[in-house]
Order: structure tokens, then C-alpha cells, then sequence
């Protein structure tokens, strides 16, 4: 494996949002706040759009792209930015490439004058648990049912800015 390289992506990159949106949602079916087949018919305006919203983050390996995750600053969470989609192709996992791309966006909020960074994580998914308590992520006790899967809860995870 190369050095994978991390970057921000811009409007122009609509289809490497979209094909690395596409690959976490089929990887993953029930976990993200998506549906692959209705996400599949979205148009190219749309996606153009998508990736012009908040911060989208993709990592890449020999130019392929291997993961990717977003950040967008929600109307009902003050001061935050919100830390979402975020997924590493399967083969590429292990190899830090999640927690890059999550420091990534944790640099993006700082530089949008955020106050913290907030993100769901479903309870008893252990490595991203891990991951995020790494990086200085701590519990909220804020808590709800997944959407698409009611026996799922999911959980807010919190980082100030300033904090390690």
C-alpha cells in the first residue's frame, strides 16, 4: 500500500462523494442515514450540491479513493459540527486511514470557528468507539433509536475543539 494522502473535497469532486457515499451505504446497509437505492438516483446537481455542503473528507491510495467522511454544521446544534458518514473500505482498514480523516474534519470545524465537534455512534460498535475515545471523543449521554433499525441505539460522542 502507497501513502495514502487525505484531502478535502470540492464540488468538483461530486462523483468521488458520490462513489465512496455509495460504497459505505452498500458496505454498510442500515447504519448510515441513507438508502443506497434512493442515494443511486440522485442527480449530478444534487451530488454537486452535497459536496459543496459542510466538508466532505476522502483519503486516497494511489490515487483510489479508500474512505471518506464529512462534517456540516446543524441548525439545531449550536456551535457544533456535526461528524458523520464516516467509512474506510474493508480492505484498507487498520491502517489509521478513519482516524486521519476524522482529525480532518475536527481541522475543518476549528477553522469554521467551532466550538466542538459532535458525532452518532451506534452502541456496541467497538472500533469506532475506540477510535473516537482515541482522539478525545467522551459520551454525551445524549442517546436515541437508530431510524432504520429500532433494536439499534445510537449515541452522541463530543470533542471541544481545544481538547486532546
Amino acid at each position: 500500500m502507497s501513502p495514502v494522502v487525505i484531502r478535502r473535497l470540492g464540488g468538483g469532486d461530486w462523483r468521488t462523494w458520490r462513489r465512496l457515499r455509495l460504497a459505505a451505504l452498500a458496505d454498510a446497509p442500515g447504519i448510515f442515514h441513507g438508502d443506497l437505492e434512493e442515494e443511486r438516483a440522485y442527480d449530478e446537481g444534487r451530488w454537486r450540491g452535497w459536496t459543496e455542503e459542510g466538508v466532505k473528507v476522502a483519503a486516497f491510495d494511489a490515487d483510489a479513493p479508500v474512505g471518506v467522511a464529512a462534517g456540516r454544521v446543524p441548525q439545531d446544534r449550536a456551535g457544533a459540527v456535526e461528524l458523520f458518514g464516516m467509512w474506510v473500505r474493508p480492505e484498507a482498514r487498520g491502517g489509521r486511514i478513519a482516524e486521519r480523516l476524522a482529525l480532518e474534519v475536527v481541522a475543518w470545524a476549528r477553522e469554521s470557528g467551532r466550538s466542538r465537534v459532535e458525532l452518532w455512534v451506534i452502541s456496541g460498535n467497538s472500533p469506532a468507539e475506540r477510535l473516537y475515545r482515541r482522539l478525545g471523543f467522551h459520551g454525551t449521554g445524549e442517546y436515541e433509536l437508530h431510524p432504520h433499525d429500532p433494536c439499534l441505539r445510537k449515541y452522541v460522542m463530543a470533542k471541544g475543539i481545544g481538547e486532546r
